[in-house]
């Protein structure tokens, strides 16, 4: 018992101890650095005006180094032909009211005041357009020496003149222009982050913060310029950063881009369904409303009006013009094919559909004959055959009948054998004419085929760029 309350005795000596170190050393020491600081931040304060700027001499400009950070690309509206972006605009100069000896204040190196408290240069967004902006109040980092670096969040719009002629594969190259508001050239002089006060050098915009699903960043630059406005003869300093962004097309792709593409290959089929099928018709107008709903898809999912055209607009106009054509042409074949009473066929469409093997043979549609197994060439004469033969039997059927009987079997002998010539003449008809449109169909079908090759071919090159 007694050596228990000796080692519980020792255990609270230590607590105490160490209780003691903490606020007789450690606890003074904060207090030191918070009125070091303190201490600090009115000194600085003492007569600065945030109004007036950090230069030594009047005739000399104070030098602002710049950064852009990107963050992602919010929107562009092809419609307002604006880019909404989100940054943080890094932004370093000195400052010698800011400026203090570390030994007199306790070891204090940097500090951070408001942003109000303090002169900031007044950089504006050049083009910015209307919408929606916001910027964070960030804590200026100010360091003994007087470095300050001010690093503001942004999300601004800016103006950005859009080509919408390759969409959706299209790249769209976008400046974000920077400014001094108030300031000339001659008073605040703009340079790039790390090339202090080389104006010829070029800064990468940094790629591996950006994550945006619908533009990607292939390039970003930012670059100085300068330009004299007709008001003032100062020169004013512009901090330019230029973003080449490319879209990401899944969603148009499988969307928008395929289904034209099968859209337009199922054009050709419409004259390989069998030329006195109405079934012709049907296709055709279910073309005509797959066609539609494809267009009202796109114009759905791209609601701009926008000065350039895209390229798959057009594919979708001339898509529609030979689904249309094609339906016309389909109906054209369907009533010359199915029509009930009608003429021969003209010797010269004989000539050119039925008869000229070397045409056939090049639409692959082989030597036509009619239903009684000859060939187009021996049809006319069959017929002409059965009429002869028909009125040579006339005058023995008048010879041999000398009764009414005997003339009314004559005559309907004759009626049905004129009756049979007539049917077999219509049938034959009816069967040339579906022969021409059978031979219209294959012609249409490769010529078809040809245009929509050549339609994708000039697609691609075009989306191709």
């Amino acid at each position: 018992m007694y050596k228990e309350a000796i080692h519980t005795m020792h255990i609270n000596g230590k607590a105490a101890a160490l209780f003691t170190i903490f606020f007789v050393v450690v606890n003074p020491l904060k207090e030191d650095i918070f009125e070091s600081e303190h201490r600090l931040q009115n000194a600085l304060m003492t007569n600065y005006s945030s109004t007036v700027r950090p230069a030594t001499e009047l005739d000399k400009p104070v030098h602002v180094q710049l950064m852009l950070d990107l963050m992602r690309i919010d929107e562009l509206d092809a419609t307002k032909e604006t880019m909404t972006t989100t940054f943080m605009l890094i932004q370093t100069w000195k400052d010698p009211r800011l400026a203090w000896n570390t030994s007199h204040y306790g070891g204090v190196k940097s500090i951070r005041l408001k942003e109000s408290s303090i002169w900031r240069p007044d950089i504006e967004v050049a083009n910015q357009a209307p919408g929606l902006s916001l910027t964070s109040e960030a804590l200026p980092f100010i360091s003994y020496d007087g470095t300050v670096v001010y690093v503001p969040y942004k999300t601004v719009p800016t103006y950005c003149a859009m080509d919408l002629t390759l969409f959706p594969f299209d790249t769209q190259k976008c400046i974000i222009k920077f400014t001094p508001w108030t300031h000339n050239a001659l008073e605040i002089d703009l340079g790039l982050f790390g090339h202090y006060l080389n104006t010829t050098d070029q800064m990468k915009i940094p790629r591996e913060s950006l994550s945006d699903l619908q533009w990607e960043l292939l390039e970003g630059t930012a670059t100085l310029s300068s330009k004299k406005f007709d008001c003032c003869p100062e020169k004013y300093s512009f901090f330019e950063v230029s973003l080449q962004m490319s879209r990401n097309t899944n969603f148009y792709r499988y969307v928008v881009t395929w289904p034209s593409v099968v859209a337009c290959f199922l054009v050709p089929f419409l004259f390989a369904i069998p030329s006195h099928s109405s079934q012709k018709i049907i296709y055709g107008l279910a073309l005509m409303i797959f066609e539609s709903i494809i267009i009202l898809t796109f114009a759905e999912t791209n609601s701009f009006d926008h000065k350039t055209v895209p390229n798959i607009a057009i594919f979708h106009l001339i898509t529609l013009i030979l689904t249309s054509t094609s339906l016309l042409l389909s109906i054209f074949i369907v009533s010359i094919s199915c029509g009930d009473t009608r003429k021969h066929v003209p010797a010269w469409l004989q000539r050119l559909a039925l008869t000229d093997s070397c045409l056939r043979t090049v639409l692959c549609l082989g030597q036509y004959r009619d239903s009684k197994g000859y060939s187009s060439g021996r049809g006319g004469g069959f017929l002409l055959e059965e009429t002869h033969e028909t009125h040579h039997h006339e005058p023995e059927l008048r010879t041999i009948s000398e009764n009414e009987v005997t003339r009314d079997v004559s005559e309907s002998l004759r009626a049905i054998a004129e009756k049979m010539s007539s049917d077999e003449s219509r049938i034959k008809v009816t069967q040339d004419w579906r022969e021409v449109g059978r031979l219209l169909d294959r012609v249409l079908f490769f010529l078809c085929i040809l245009t929509v090759l050549v339609l994708l071919i000039w697609s691609a090159r075009l989306w191709s760029g």
